[in-house]
């Protein structure tokens, strides 16, 4: 049976899906205060109702969005929420270029004056990033989580959310 990653929060411009301890949200565009809100209140009742360790993936697609000061610092308190319970996170962002290197760079710049308690990177690349992550994943969910096994539900999810956000047009 294929791994799958079962969405637990979707949203126009996210989506979330989980398999066993590992967490994959996909990003397009802009989020507001009460996407936010809802974002906090979903990951709160996720971690209410399965405690312990995570590996998770954030997957971000190219947008012309930015984000408020305040929506930033809202975003910025949401990710360091649970960042105990994380035994390893990877970022991927996928916007190309001078803007893509531009965005890895800060990321990673941040991740370096404020690191996680957990091992954390940034990628250009969905497949080296899921690379990266498979060891952590597996020493959680078994050895079936296989770094092709969970690149491919990794894809499944984001043509998925892709699709819905085509129809939403």
């Amino acid at each position: 049976m294929a791994l799958k990653l079962e969405p637990f929060l979707t949203l126009p411009s996210l989506v979330s899906g989980m398999w066993r301890r590992f967490g994959v949200h996909v990003f397009e565009g802009g989020l507001s205060l009460d996407d936010m809100v809802r974002i906090e209140a979903s990951g709160s009742s996720w971690h209410r109702t399965n405690p312990g360790q995570i590996v998770e993936l954030v997957i971000i697609f190219p947008s012309d969005a930015r984000l408020t000061n305040e929506e930033r610092t809202r975003l910025a308190a949401i990710v360091k929420r649970w960042e105990k319970t994380r035994t390893a996170s990877a970022t991927v962002v996928l916007a190309e270029g001078l803007t893509g290197a531009m965005h890895r760079s800060i990321l990673t710049g941040l991740q370096m004056i404020a690191p996680p308690p957990h091992p954390t990177k940034v990628f250009s690349r969905t497949p080296d990033a899921v690379g990266w992550l498979a060891p952590h994943v597996q020493a959680l969910c078994g050895p079936d989580a296989t770094a092709a096994d969970l690149l491919a539900a990794v894809d499944r999810l984001c043509e998925a959310f892709r699709e819905s956000r085509r129809l939403l047009t």
